[in-house]
Formats: structure tokens, sequence, C-alpha cells
């Protein structure tokens, strides 16, 4: 079976599907297949550039995750930030289950969107991607929060974590690591991992009283909308989810060495440029939101375990590691980071 038909008498299948929510179409203007490795297959099909129908196999979707998803699009379209919306079956539901070929999928639809996806040549201002940020926690903090984490959450784990894992701080955080062993650097490692320990055990103690929110949680360029190269809004909620609201600031404005940048600067001017970036867009998140006492004593080791262990950062950092002409400076980078984390 061809991928453009990826099951029997599929557009017949799909008018009857779309029959289910009241709407119809006449052609199918594009099918995506996003479909992981592991078996978890989603299906998007486009349809006359207005609805998009989806088809997940796999547990990852289900009714009160489509009914939390809808109340957080509301939220973001409440302060300004657009986002397709969730269409209703005719039963009321957002989801109807499908089969095909012995395979279960759970459907859904939303509206086409409205404006275009980012594409790699037309990247919008990271501060305006990042600025909605500080106005959502500011008005919906601690307010009908999801049992579901987002995929930069710590400690709590988040629907990418293997269940009864590790989130993927630790992951990476454990895989830089062994880096660090096989390229000869066994006593840093030690240090990574002191350090590691320290921050989570600092963050802890007083996680609980954290004010957190829920959040799209995955603001990459496939997710955004331009309109005229401005940022006008969001797409796929897919991996959203509660997370403490500095933890999100913190990984939404982390900026970390190009190769050619790493080359050219010294490890000083390294940590300076790190900083005075990130600060640059905290900045623009704290013209809306003001942090707490807590939040305020807590945000250094947020933003040290993200320097440290952000999953781009750790394959940078394993790629020079691994190279003769830069493992050294590598290493007293990840040195210098863990020794102003204290």
């Amino acid at each position: 079976m061809s991928a453009a038909e990826p099951f029997p008498r599929m557009q017949e299948r799909l008018h009857k599907l779309l029959s289910a929510y009241g709407l119809n179409f006449d052609q199918i203007t594009e099918l995506i297949d996003t479909s992981r490795p592991d078996g978890d297959r989603r299906l998007s099909f486009i349809l006359d550039r207005r609805y998009v129908l989806k088809l997940h196999a796999s547990e990852s979707i289900w009714e009160d995750r489509l009914c939390g998803i809808a109340r957080l699009i509301d939220r973001y379209c409440s302060i300004g930030v657009y986002c397709p919306r969730l269409i209703r079956a005719k039963n009321g539901s957002f989801s109807v289950p499908f089969e095909a070929e012995g395979e279960r999928f759970t459907c859904f639809v939303e509206e086409y969107a409205a404006f275009p996806i980012c594409k790699e040549d037309e990247q919008p201002s990271r501060r305006e991607v990042i600025a909605h940020l500080g106005t959502l926690a500011a008005r919906y903090s601690n307010v009908d929060i999801s049992d579901i984490y987002s995929m930069w959450s710590i400690l709590d784990l988040s629907p990418l974590d293997r269940p009864g894992g590790k989130d993927e701080k630790q992951e990476n955080a454990e895989a830089l690591e062994a880096a660090l062993v096989q390229f000869g650097f066994p006593d840093l490692a030690d240090t990574v991992r002191t350090t590691n320990q320290r921050l989570r055990q600092t963050i802890a103690a007083q996680y609980r009283d954290l004010p957190r929110c829920v959040f799209q949680g995955d603001l990459n360029s496939s997710n955004i909308l331009l309109d005229n190269g401005r940022f006008a809004g969001l797409i796929d909620f897919n991996l959203s989810g509660t997370d403490v609201n500095i933890n999100v600031f913190v990984n939404e404005t982390n900026w970390f060495p190009e190769e050619d940048e790493f080359d050219r600067m010294t490890v000083p001017e390294l940590l300076k440029a790190i900083d005075q970036k990130q600060n640059a867009l905290l900045d623009v998140i704290f013209e809306q939101y003001e942090c707490d006492s807590l939040e305020r004593e807590l945000l250094p080791a947020y933003r040290a375990i993200c320097d440290l262990f952000q999953f781009p950062n750790v394959c940078a950092l394993r790629k020079w590691l691994k190279d003769p002409k830069r493992n050294d400076k590598a290493a007293a980078l990840i040195s210098a980071l863990c020794a102003r984390s204290t």
C-alpha cells in the first residue's frame, strides 16, 4: 500500500469520519506522517485546507487529554496568541474511534491554521516568540493544572519519558558523564554527577511550592505560525503540560554556542555570552511576570541544569569532547559551568 494511501478505501473512510463532526470535504490536500519508530503511528490529513483530521494509534491522546488541550488553546487565544481550535463531534466529544487493518486509532479534528508555519529561512525574533510566556503564567499560574507534565519537566516525568524511568535532563546528564569518562575526563564526570545531584536536591526541597502553569511546551520553529514574518501563533499541543514557570522560562530562553562561536570565543567569553543572551530574553518575559522570592532563589539552579543538560547542549559537548582539537576546551567549559553553579 502506498504512503499516500495508508489504509484501504481511505477517501470513503475519511468522509465517514468527518461526517461524525458534521463536516465534509472535497479532497485530501496533504497527508503528513509523523509516526514514531516505536510503532506510535500518527497521521494528519489536511482536507481542503479547511480542516486537519488527525489519527493517533497510541495511547498518547484520549478524550480527557483533548478536553484539556482545548481549554489550553482557549487560554492562548485569550492572551492574543492564535491557535487553531479543536472541533467537537456531533455527540459533543472531541475524539472519535477508528479502526483499519486491525489497528485502532483515536481521531480528532482541528481547524486548518490561518497562518503559515515558520520556515527555516524565516525565523522570527526569539523575543517575539517567548514574550507571551510571561503573560500566560501571570494570568494562569496554578489554575486548572494538568496532571500531564511538559517535555521540559524535571523530577516529574513528561509523556516523552519512559514510565517509571528518568526525566530527560537526568538522561542527558548521564550521557554527558559517560562521554567524559570515554574521552579521558573521569574526574570531571564525577564533578558533573555531584553537581547535578546537588542542583536537583536544592530544587526538590522546595519544588512543590513553586508556581506552575500549563504550557504548549515546545516552541520550536515547526510549531510556530507567522503573519508576514512576525510571530502570530502556535500549533501542536501534543507535548503540552504542567511545568514550573521558571523551568519553562529558562529552557525556552537558553542559549548555547554554535561550533564557530565555540571555536572563536574563550571560555570566559562563552560564559558571559550564555548569561547575556539569556538575560536579554528573560527580561522580555519578566516585563509581564514577576517572580516571587522562592522563584528568585531557585532560578540559578534551574539555569545551571539547563545550561549543562539541555539536549542540544549535551549533543554539542559530546561532539566536541570526541574531537581532539576541541576536547580540552569542551572540558574546560563544562568545568566552568559546574563551578559557577555552587
